[in-house]
């Protein structure tokens, strides 16, 4: 497993730690992490903080996001895929798919967006 995966890992397990859901997710460009994220919908309230919304926030404006990767310990909701169409981030590399993603995945698709999915036991585990 790569570093920027077990680091969307770490993120997925301190919410966990945390009472919350188990997701998390980092942006990469050019081999740093420019943005980290975890999900915080229990913690804060908060039905938008989802792992890679975080991650994406952490990063701050950029001027592109042309040539980030987003690592994400499962696939993105239909919601974050929308943040990740509407920023184009042009690549996701996804720990584990999860059953409820069909949706999610054919529009991320159908938007040119690169899918890697990895089926990692360590996410897997994560879902469970």
């Amino acid at each position: 497993m790569d570093k920027f995966m077990k680091q969307a890992i770490d993120e997925a397990q301190a919410t966990k730690a945390e009472g919350g859901q188990p997701f998390g997710a980092v942006l990469v460009r050019q081999g740093a992490v420019i943005g980290r994220g975890r999900n915080q919908s229990v913690q804060n309230n908060d039905p938008l903080s989802h792992g890679e919304m975080e991650a994406i926030k952490d990063a701050g404006l950029q001027e592109s996001y042309a040539d980030t990767v987003l690592y994400t310990t499962a696939f993105p909701c239909l919601m974050c895929a929308g943040t990740i169409v509407r920023y184009h981030i042009p690549r996701v590399i996804i720990g584990a798919s999860g059953g409820h993603n069909e949706d999610s995945r054919a529009f991320l698709r159908s938007h040119g967006i690169e899918l890697e999915e990895r089926q990692l036991a360590e996410c897997q585990q994560l879902l469970e």
